[in-house]
């Protein structure tokens, strides 16, 4: 069979099942089921032993002037922040996660006691991200209904990798409707809007969900189902044992969670708006619907009306909004939405109803323990019960019968600007983000679906050819909004971006010069060919030690040597084969001068949306080391940037392999006491039985490693040995523990990368900073 006649094939079966999709109605049976979604930021506290959640997960089951309540089919509850402890961070540790099951189960025990079998709940799924958790429960008799059921995370912290913000996910098979439950927490800030639609476009487009056989996530980063509507079972196997699926593949997809979106008006006039009860203009002004309004964000997705007052940000245990001295302007941060990717079905009556229908959304106000209320929403959805296989072969004939009648007529045109599209990046450096915008039109007489994908990575009998990031790293590197498949309607134009930001862990490619062929795929129609072009400049970010020019010190000064002038006289320079490169070296030198690097607040997202890295950038590929009006924020950034961007770890792999993976390794065993170790100046309540073989498994990744990795690595370790924050400030800091567990986190990744696991590179960090503070109190 030829590739032209393949292809015809594959758009053929597509349209087909389609088609299939539009008419559900006529051979699928639906039954409403109740759905309870509750979502919680619970500020690192718990409840008093002696209350349960009643009121946040059986309220709204409650039927108003009835005596009968609601009994849900399905439950998904959500936490944020559940544990901001250094300890569970750093390893883990699942005694929170266990916690918080437990008083969940309890609460549901209590909600919805009877002694009928049927009325009790089993848990589907859990899945967890650092403080972010999504439990999913189904009443018993639906378990066996349950298929297919698979969970995802996705981070989107520092340089994407810390998971202090982010998403956690979890889909199934219900009956025959894929439903999918999503859990996030992003960017928070009054002024950080965009940073939470970046947020959302990263879950969104990198959250994927596998069953079957073991595979890859690297393999699968730029799956995308090829056409809307598509049905995921069938589509989206990579292979005859394993099916994928992204969030926007579902039948049904709860999104919710501590979202963070502020209210756009100053403190002053929220709060008077709030004691005159007078919200709707707050509405109006709310960052998620504005955005919501200019699809940045939450395509297609519905949210009931809003009839509660804001749930952040109050002093614990009471009804008073924020009275700190950051006076945080009360908001809906913590939200529900949902999205039907068919809006409206026929019911028995062959009346239209609406797939997902809510029934109440309201936030617990009697529940204070945290700086958020919690909130919770009762859905009643129609499930896909059972098929009427009869009907359905009926229907597929008919359908195959119209579909060639019609494919010789109903070829989609489609018109791009600009005309050829063509990008071209050039001289890309590190931490530059190149964005290229076209404008596609729907210019014949049927809708037109579209996908844009690389063409090394595109077959025409499948949505995508799997690749190995590995192979083409660049990929990973690209971005598109909107970021899956969508549709263009008769007459109506579709804006699109095509962005471009090297990552650090592929910071090597630099000095490379890409070239590749973007293709704007139309289903059953011309395919439109977008060349892409990026030159990437040379610079110190990616480079290896040895790449480096050769570390001077000038011996008369006792000096490094950062510039070469006419005074220097070269009888005295001297050659430093065992030190790192001299900018690694300027950038520490300047940092322990400086007496203002607070490690505690560095990483907060106020001062990291405050920091421009640009302009030191530029001076470091200038190769311009005079550091002294740069500020103290930014030096300390850029060397973690450099640090991160190392092609190998300073701590190389495969050093970390030897002890890590060792089986006799101490950092696969040793925990701190929770909290206890990093609450002190420099960490040092190692467990007694443990502190010999610590100390020798780091003196032995000390002596395995290079001489200038080791000068290096010293070098460090007294840098952050001397801007630790102290015991008195972690106690004036508001959030310490979190505050302290991130900055352990990065610092971490940026000296191992994510090669070894959280538990390992934060257990090597504080057993170096211990060691390292044993030897300055010889």
């Amino acid at each position: 069979m030829s590739k032209l006649t393949d292809t015809r094939l594959y758009e053929a079966t597509k349209r087909l099942e389609k088609r299939l999709k539009e008419r559900e109605d006529d051979y699928m049976i639906y039954k409403p089921y109740h759905v309870v979604v509750g979502t919680f930021n619970v500020n690192n506290r718990q409840p008093p032993a002696h209350i349960l959640l009643q009121e946040w997960l059986h309220s709204v089951t409650k039927n108003d002037g009835l005596s009968e309540e609601t009994l849900p089919d399905i439950i998904a509850v959500g936490f944020q922040e559940i544990d901001t402890s250094s300890g569970a961070y750093i390893y883990d540790d699942k005694k929170k996660e266990d916690e918080w099951e437990g008083i969940v189960r309890k609460t549901i025990k209590a909600c919805y006691k009877s002694k009928h079998s049927d009325h009790k709940f089993d848990l589907l799924n859990r899945v967890r991200l650092m403080g972010i958790i999504l439990f999913v429960y189904v009443r018993a008799p639906h378990m066996n209904h349950c298929t297919l059921t698979s969970r995802s995370s996705v981070a989107t912290g520092f340089m994407g990798l810390a998971g202090n913000k982010g998403g956690v996910g979890i889909r199934f098979r219900f009956y025959q409707t894929d439903i999918c439950f999503v859990n996030c927490h992003f960017a928070s800030g009054d002024g950080q809007t965009s940073r939470r639609n970046e947020d959302y476009q990263t879950i969104e487009s990198r959250m994927t969900f596998t069953y079957g056989a073991s595979s890859s996530l690297k393999e699968y980063i730029w799956y995308a189902s090829s056409s809307a509507g598509n049905s995921a079972s069938n589509t989206q196997a990579t292979s005859a044992s394993t099916q994928w699926w992204k969030i926007h593949d579902h039948d049904i997809v709860f999104w919710f969670g501590d979202m963070n979106y502020r209210i756009s008006q100053t403190n002053e006039q929220v709060r008077e708006a709030l004691r005159e009860l007078s919200t709707i203009p707050l509405h109006e002004k709310d960052q998620l619907r504005c955005e919501m309004k200019l699809n940045n964000v939450f395509t297609n997705y519905s949210e009931p009306p809003i009839h509660f007052m804001p749930t952040y940000k109050f002093d614990p245990n009471t009804e008073v909004y924020d009275t700190s001295e950051k006076l945080r302007t009360p908001s809906w941060t913590d939200r529900i939405l949902y999205y039907a990717k068919r809006s409206k079905i026929h019911n028995e009556n062959k009346e239209k109803v609406d797939l997902v229908q809510p029934i109440r959304y309201s936030c617990a106000r009697t529940i204070q323990f945290s700086d958020h209320r919690p909130v919770s929403g009762l859905y009643n959805v129609r499930i896909k019960y059972q098929c009427n296989e009869e009907r359905l072969n009926q229907i597929r004939d008919e359908l195959i019968r119209q579909i060639d009648r019609e494919e010789n007529d109903s070829i989609p045109t489609i018109e791009v600007r600009p005309r050829p599209p063509a990008i071209l990046f050039e001289n890309v450096k590190y931490l530059d983000k190149m964005t290229y915008s076209i404008l596609i039109k729907n210019t014949g007489e049927y809708s037109c679906h579209c996908i844009l994908c690389p063409s090394s990575m595109f077959e025409p009998t499948r949505p995508i050819n799997t690749k190995q990031l590995t192979d083409e790293p660049v990929f990973d590197c690209l971005s598109f909004v909107p970021s899956s498949s969508f549709t263009i309607d008769v007459g109506k134009q579709q804006h699109m971006e095509i962005s471009f930001q090297m990552k650090s862990r592929y910071s090597w490619f630099f000095g490379k010069k890409i070239s590749e062929i973007l293709i704007l795929h139309v289903e059953n129609g011309a395919d439109t060919f977008i060349t892409l072009d990026i030159t990437l400049d040379m610079g110190p970010f990616g480079l290896l030690f040895d790449q480096f020019p050769m570390t001077l010190y000038d011996k008369d000064k006792k000096q490094y040597i950062y510039s070469i002038d006419q005074s220097t006289d070269a009888i005295n320079v001297l050659e430093m084969k065992n030190d790192p490169p001299a900018l690694y070296i300027c950038l520490i030198d300047n940092l322990k001068e400086r007496n203002d690097i607070q490690l505690l607040n560095i990483f907060s997202n106020e001062v990291q949306d405050s920091i421009n890295l640009i302009p030191i950038r530029d001076q470091i590929y200038e190769h311009d080391y005079d550091f002294r009006k740069c500020p103290t924020v930014s030096l300390f950034m850029i060397l973690l940037h450099l640090l991160q961007s190392l092609p190998e770890p300073l701590i190389s792999r495969d050093i970390q392999d030897r002890v890590f993976l060792s089986n006799n390794s101490t950092f696969r065993s040793y925990q701190l006491p929770s909290g206890a170790g990093i609450q002190s100046h420099i960490p040092s309540e190692m467990v007694s039985t443990n502190s010999h073989d610590m100390s020798k498994a780091v003196s032995m990744i000390i002596e395995l490693l290079k001489s200038k990795e080791r000068n290096l690595f010293f070098r460090f370790l007294s840098l952050l040995q001397k801007c630790w924050p102290t015991s008195e400030q972690i106690k004036r800091t508001e959030n310490a523990r979190n505050s302290l567990t991130i900055c352990i986190d990065i610092l971490s990744l940026s000296i191992l990368h994510d090669h070894a696991d959280r538990n390992q590179r934060h257990t090597f960090l504080l057993a170096c900073l211990n060691e390292e503070k044993k030897k300055s109190h010889k």
